[in-house]
């Protein structure tokens, strides 16, 4: 006799709980496995599994409540701007916080730029293409670039703009390096900005799972900042640039800061974003050109 569905989630979630793991794990897997929303899993929650179902549901929060295998990485795919994107263990999980990252780009692109310009921008690091992805759907007559160095999660981005029917141009290669000769009027990155010490106190599910490419940014967490920042002359638009970076919570001062000294005349703007928590989330600025 195979478990009625709400059954199977009181296991998984109990399970869950006793491993210190979020208890609505077991309710997301189900959801993906049978197709269904939340709203759908709670009107039919007394419909029996199928033992196929069971024991792929058991399986999984086994693995995610002992390993710590992360939850998208199982199912696939993650959850970004309201779209579905594919991931795998090549490509960074996407994240809600990064979601702020994108909204601050349309709000701050409306601001400086006149509205219906056709905007040249480029994403650093794109990984899972979420970033560029979006930004391109959303802004379908803005010509989108998207980098990152690792073959693997550019081949996971091309696929995810294929699917959402994203125009999005795809380059090889590390940070700026590619797009030389280029002028952009945005640039936007999400880079690998965990210091040394912080990537010893990460949890499971991301030191043991998420790319280390995508995540270590040095001893003091802010190399790719600093190489970006260097690089950024050569890439600038004809009149201004925006630079929009996600950054670590505790580091705005320092990024700021960066571009402070890189440009200390050619600054029409700099901000510090926080996020909903009040952490430092995004480092916002707007740079003419010389």
């Amino acid at each position: 006799m195979t478990l009625k569905r709400f059954e199977a989630l009181r296991w998984a979630s109990s399970f869950l709980k006793e491993h210190h793991r979020d208890e609505n794990i077991g309710e997301i897997l189900l959801e993906n496995r049978l197709h269904l929303s939340r709203t759908d899993m709670l009107i039919e929650n007394r419909e029996l599994l199928t033992p196929e179902d069971e024991e792929w549901l058991k399986q999984r929060v086994t693995e995610h409540a002992i390993k710590g295998t992360p939850v998208q990485y199982m199912i696939g795919e993650a959850p970004f701007y309201g779209r579905t994107f594919k991931v795998t263990s090549d490509v960074l999980i996407p994240r809600q916080d990064t979601e702020e990252l994108v909204y601050r780009c349309e709000k701050w692109t409306e601001r400086y730029f006149p509205a219906g310009k056709n905007l040249s921008v480029c994403d650093i690091g794109t990984g899972s293409g979420a970033i560029a992805i979006t930004l391109a759907l959303e802004h379908p007559e803005w010509d989108v670039t998207a980098v990152d160095l690792s073959h693997r999660a550019l081949a996971i981005a091309r696929e995810n703009a294929s699917d959402l029917g994203a125009k999005v141009t795809f380059k090889q290669g590390d940070l700026l390096e590619p797009l030389k000769n280029e002028a952009f009027d945005l640039l936007v990155s999400n880079p690998p900005y965990i210091s040394r010490p912080e990537m010893d106190e990460l949890g499971d599910t991301v030191k043991n799972y998420e790319p280390h490419l995508a995540l270590f940014g040095g001893d003091d967490g802010l190399d790719f900042y600093r190489k970006i920042i260097r690089e950024l002359p050569a890439v600038l638009g004809p009149i201004r640039m925006i630079i929009a970076f996600e950054i670590g919570a505790g580091q705005g001062n320092a990024v700021s800061g960066l571009i402070r000294s890189a440009f200390p005349d050619q600054i029409e703007s700099l901000s510090v974003e926080q996020d909903m928590a009040g952490l430092d989330r995004n480092v916002m600025a707007v740079l003419r050109k010389k």
